[in-house]
């Protein structure tokens, strides 16, 4: 019975546990870092409209998230290009192009960065 009630524990805080990793991997970007972006990313003007259509684009709708494109509210990052971070909330992250020096960027997530 105790080795079953263990079992039981290990596969509930599997999750947990592999999420804890996720946040640590997370903080791994830090401002004035450098970095390329994964295929298939994008950036946003503004937090609340990359959050958008980020949520668009994983609850499996293209046309909604579309919208923000069309518009120039968020465009595709190219993966060959170097662009240097901002800022840091969290998940979410204000970048620039490396060589610009602007203090306000676009806003992505983590998820699209390559480590």
């Amino acid at each position: 019975m105790k080795l079953k009630r263990a079992l039981i524990a290990i596969v509930v805080a599997a999750p947990a546990a592999m999420s804890v990793g996720l946040v640590a991997q997370a903080q791994d970007v830090v401002p004035a870092q450098n970095f390329h972006f994964k295929d298939n990313a994008f950036g946003c003007l503004s937090k609340d409209k990359f959050d958008a259509a980020f949520k668009h684009a994983q609850a499996g709708e293209p046309g909604q998230a579309q919208q923000f494109f069309t518009g120039y509210d968020c465009v595709a990052t190219p993966p060959e290009t170097e662009f240097r971070a901002i800022r840091v909330i969290g998940h979410d992250i204000e970048f620039v192009g490396a060589s610009n020096t602007d203090t306000q960027g676009l806003w992505t997530t983590d998820q699209f960065i390559r480590q």
